[in-house]
């Protein structure tokens, strides 16, 4: 494959790859930040939740797609409660009451959002400008 593409200069590169612990980080709310990449389609986010963090129920019309990093957490959907553990995938359908707490040691999730959270990019242009 090497062979068929010429390789991108440092400054190429910058350009179309970001390192997550460059991200600007956004306080969601106390025990959760996020960093927060949007783009035309989704909204990704690099979540840190503090242990035995308690997200009430909610909802927004947004599809959601859960991937556990590290940590645990139970997550209530569709009237049952689901233990995610690290290396799970949860799909939250736009539209449905969910909730959720993480247990004693927090976790780290990549939460996908489809279409992209505004209110997310907001958070992160807040972030930015809070840095200058």
């Amino acid at each position: 494959m090497s062979s068929e593409f010429v390789r991108a200069t440092e400054e190429e590169r910058r350009a179309k790859i970001t390192a997550i612990d460059t991200i600007p980080r956004a306080v969601l709310r106390p025990g959760v930040d996020t960093a927060i990449v949007p783009t035309d389609k989704v909204t990704l986010s690099f979540m840190r939740l503090s242990p035995g963090l308690d997200a009430k129920l909610h909802s927004h019309p947004e599809e959601q797609v859960c991937v556990m990093l590290e940590g645990e957490m139970d997550v209530a959907l569709d009237g049952k409660l689901y233990r995610v553990r690290a290396g799970d995938v949860a799909v939250i359908p736009g539209g449905v009451p969910h909730s959720g707490v993480t247990l004693s040691e927090g976790c780290r999730v990549l939460d996908i959002f489809s279409p992209p959270r505004k209110d997310f990019e907001e958070k992160l242009r807040q972030a930015i400008a809070e840095q200058k």
